[in-house]
């Protein structure tokens, strides 16, 4: 009954944070994808975006996606042991892996689509989702693998979710517009237009959901590891 409280007590604050920021990030979004200048900057003229033949490539989410990646290895995972972290990582990229290649025969077994938005929309899901289920439930996985026990120092972890989430959002973004670009070669009649992966740049789930990603599996480490090791609080760096 303790263990129960104690869970309870630590998953309020965490989860009401984590909705805040899920709120915002979706509340915000929409009104800065639609901003002329957000637009501008990273249209088809924009120099960070690279291409030919209608398939185009935002190099600003690539960019602000390495970035974030160095800033959270310097905070959680610089001079850290990684136990385990290259199965772990292995094991997030290939569930990505399979959504994407799913989600690239849906769009491409039904190319009428390709002239609506629900394709992006089906590319924007499958990351939210799996971004959130993974950061959710693979550190509890993690933590009953005993040759991947974690410690008290379960940093390390964090950073190989964030990293591996990245990855994976990256690998279904890409597969969405590798479907997309290949509708015309399916149906020379239907529409054709200039797909771009990353297309929203650093508000697109390629940036905004990884970092909801690493907030849902810090609120889960951050209970157990506190369950497990009272003495080191789960929230203190």
């Amino acid at each position: 009954m303790g263990q129960a409280r104690f869970i309870i007590a630590r998953a309020i604050p965490l989860t009401a944070l984590f909705a805040l920021v899920t709120y915002t990030a979706l509340t915000i979004q929409p009104y800065v994808s639609d901003s002329p200048i957000f637009n501008k900057t990273l249209g088809l003229s924009s120099p960070l975006i690279i291409g030919d033949d209608n398939l185009y490539t935002n190099l600003t989410a690539i960019i602000t996606n390495a970035v974030l990646i160095a800033i959270t290895y310097l905070v959680l995972a610089r001079s850290k042991p990684r136990i385990g972290s290259v199965r772990y990582s292995l094991g997030i990229v290939a569930v990505y892996a399979i959504l994407s290649a799913t989600l690239y025969l849906v769009i491409t077994t039904k190319p009428t689509y390709a002239c609506t938005s629900i394709p992006m929309n089906l590319d924007s899901m499958t990351i939210f989702m799996a971004s959130m289920v993974i950061g959710l439930a693979t550190p509890l996985v993690y933590t009953h693998e005993r040759r991947w026990k974690i410690d008290g120092d379960w940093k390390p972890l964090l950073f190989t979710l964030y990293a591996s989430i990245v990855v994976g959002s990256l690998i279904i973004d890409v597969a969405t517009a590798l479907a997309l670009h290949s509708i015309p070669r399916l149906i020379p009649r239907a529409c054709a237009s200039s797909v771009t992966i990353g297309y929203y740049g650093p508000i697109d789930g390629l940036v905004i959901v990884p970092l909801l990603g690493l907030l849902a599996g810090y609120a889960v480490v951050s209970i157990t590891a506190d369950k497990q090791w009272p003495e080191t609080p789960g929230l203190r760096f």
